[in-house]
């Protein structure tokens, strides 16, 4: 069995919703529906991070 991410975004309550396998995917979906926030739940995991955040127009990649 092969484990993989699975990106998603963060609503206002700070709770993830998986979108898409893709960074580039789920970062297009935020854009497109008004969210500024990007996690990553690896390997289909229940630990959750901020991968991404949107700061005025541009994607910064966040540092853990």
């Amino acid at each position: 069995m092969k484990w993989h991410n699975i990106y998603g975004v963060l609503d206002s309550d700070d709770c993830h919703i998986d979108i898409s396998n893709s960074l580039k995917g789920t970062k297009r979906y935020a854009t497109l529906h008004g969210y500024n926030k990007v996690s990553v739940r690896y390997n289909c995991g229940y630990n959750v991070s901020i991968v991404a955040e949107k700061l005025d127009t541009k994607w910064k990649e966040v540092q853990e």
